[in-house]
């Protein structure tokens, strides 16, 4: 024991339950940049990024999601979605964009999975999806 009155085993302890509560902030939830987008809100195109995010998010029917540009040249491109739905993403098809500023919203009534893309970036992987779960 040392000066202190604490064994090395337990000093070790105690520096791994500090190093754990220090990684939990890293695991998802907090701290990745998310806690500043509104519920039910995907940022299209952030920092110039060929993304959505996020790009999944789950919602209850009757939910309105609202999709933000922050960078130019995006649309939303319906490619799947369950029996039933209507959603045709943003107007114009795959030829028409959008720009930083613009703001897209539609309320999802039936349940399931809706897959989209940006038609221009699909090739580099701009693509995401709402569930929709009761």
């Amino acid at each position: 024991m040392d000066a202190t009155g604490l064994s090395r085993r337990k000093l070790l302890g105690v520096g791994a339950s500090a190093l754990t509560v220090s990684f939990a902030g890293c695991m998802g939830g907090g701290g990745d940049g998310d806690d500043d987008i509104p519920e039910n809100t995907v940022i299209v195109g952030p920092d110039n990024r060929f993304v959505f995010e996020p790009d999944s998010l789950t919602v209850s029917p009757g939910t309105e999601v609202t999709w933000e540009w922050e960078s130019d040249t995006h649309n939303i491109v319906v490619q799947s979605q369950p029996d039933g739905a209507s959603w045709e993403g943003t107007e114009g098809g795959e030829t028409n964009t959008f720009n930083t500023g613009y703001v897209y919203s539609y309320t999802f009534e039936t349940p399931g999975t809706y897959e989209y893309d940006c038609a221009p970036h699909r090739q580099q992987g701009m693509v995401g999806e709402i569930i929709v779960e009761e």
